[in-house]
């Protein structure tokens, strides 16, 4: 049976799948920690690889990236503003301008190991406290311009590598052997790096760029691990130098993406997110246009619509009545119309005031209406003039339905507050074909029929 076939199936393999992948996540994070752990307990410690040559080079390569990367990242931050850019593009510049001087005195490890060492404990260190700040202020608001590229803040970061290093320099140069110092200094670096991925866990943040930045700490933390236990010049201690330099190109992976899309780090989302994202814009689109439908059908109906009475404008009815008198061409049903207006109507106005004829024209607009049929059209023309067009209705119908509307008419009460003016209509009708062969002749026919019902005393059908 498939696994679809069971109740909560997939939400049972959507839980194991994500656990699967939380433990890969931990066990490519822990992978260093089994090459670190196998060389200190089968390999010989005193197994040396002494060569200044690829030492240099390496270093060459790390500080070429690191500076390149500095530069990318600060590129990132003058675009967005984004606060942990500034402290991460600090990260690199601290560690390029700290690391640059453990390649320069590689050669200098034969008679001064301190002076060689001790620039690349402090570099990790360096890194590892700018990198833990920037954690603590990712989410902030973003940076003003005015603070994002100013040549006194990041001269003044400079300046103060650079005077950090000349207090190396002596330092190492005092030291005897300072190897006491610098494992206290590999200790501090690794606190961070720990600090730094419990409160990236503590915080829950998920994002994609944030599981590259969690991944490149452990990677550095075990990197300071492997130099803690490691000699100079040991397998233990290039372990760690590639262990270090795998999350760091993990980490800079991450600004590259960064600059090349959002330039922000909580800018860049994984597939799922994007999905999700991607659902949420849709319901929201898909809401929109619901919502714009609604409107555009509330703007065609105002449109339509005679804004007094409620019933359709001019404009609508006619071209209504066009539809109407080519299906009845097409299909050879009867079709009529019926042309009315009110009796007297300005006397109405005059007598009881406009708000009255307003009152008369919607009670009037009202009760014709409510006497029509389902499939009847029914408009204002204009003033008190009014059309009725009655599908699959002869001559003789229309005067029917004419006259009964008529006298629902003459039976209305209208009350205002200007006084219960008496209504009375007088109708003209006429049939398509008989009396015209287009809609305006029909209507020319229904209103000299009205014509004629008001020379003839109002308040009658003319048919």
């Amino acid at each position: 049976m498939p696994a679809s076939g069971f109740p909560g199936a997939g939400v049972l393999m959507e839980r194991l799948t994500r656990l699967y992948l939380r433990m890969l996540a931990v066990s490519l994070a822990l992978a260093p920690l089994a090459a670190v752990l196998y060389l200190q307990w089968f390999q010989d410690p005193d197994l040396l690889f002494d060569s200044h040559a690829v030492h240099e080079l390496a270093i060459a390569l790390a500080i070429a990236t690191s500076a390149f990367v500095s530069l990318v990242t600060w590129l990132c931050h003058r675009a967005s503003g984004e606060p942990v850019l500034r402290w991460l593009a600090l990260a690199f510049l601290g560690f390029t301008a700290v690391y640059a001087l453990h390649g320069v005195y590689t050669r200098a490890s034969s008679h001064h190991m301190a002076l060689f060492l001790i620039y690349g404990p402090v570099a990790r260190l360096v890194m590892a406290g700018l990198l833990l700040k920037g954690l603590l202020v990712y989410g902030e608001p973003a940076d003003p311009p005015e603070r994002r590229g100013g040549l006194l803040f990041w001269g003044g970061w400079l300046a103060g590598f650079a005077l950090l290093d000349l207090l190396l320099d002596a330092l190492g140069r005092s030291l005897p052997g300072g190897r006491l110092l610098l494992q206290a200094v590999e200790v501090c670096a690794m606190a961070c790096y720990l600090s730094s991925i419990v409160l990236i866990v503590r915080r829950g943040l998920r994002s994609p760029m944030m599981q590259l930045y969690c991944l490149s700490l452990a990677f550095f933390a075990q990197a300071s691990l492997g130099f803690l236990l490691a000699r100079p010049w040991n397998h233990q201690w290039w372990m760690a130098h590639a262990v270090f330099g795998t999350g760091f190109v993990v980490l800079s992976h991450g600004v590259a993406r960064a600059f090349l899309t959002t330039r922000t780090l909580s800018g860049i989302y994984g597939q799922e997110e994007i999905m999700r994202r991607l659902e949420a814009a849709n319901q929201t689109a898909l809401c929109a246009l619901e919502r714009l439908k609604t409107a555009n059908e509330q703007l065609e109906n105002l449109a339509a619509t005679d804004p007094l009475t409620g019933v359709s404008n001019r404009r609508d009815l006619l071209a209504r009545l066009d539809v109407e008198v080519s299906r009845a061409r097409r299909t050879g049903a009867p079709l009529s119309v019926l042309s009315m207006d009110l009796d007297h109507f300005k006397r109405i106005n005059d007598t009881f005031g406009h708000q009255a004829g307003d009152a008369a024209l919607v009670a009037f607009a009202g009760c014709v209406h409510a006497g029509l049929r389902a499939h009847d059209l029914f408009g204002r023309l204009g003033g008190e003039e009014f059309l009725a067009v009655l599908p699959g209705a002869a001559l003789p119908e229309a005067a029917h339905t004419a006259e009964r509307l008529r006298l629902a008419v003459e039976r209305l009460d209208v009350r205002s507050g200007g006084g219960s003016p008496r209504l009375t209509v007088s109708i003209g009708a006429a049939q398509f074909g008989p009396d015209g062969q287009d809609a305006e002749e029909v209507c020319k026919a229904a209103d000299e029929r009205l014509y004629r019902a008001k020379r003839e005393g109002r308040n009658r059908v003319a048919a």
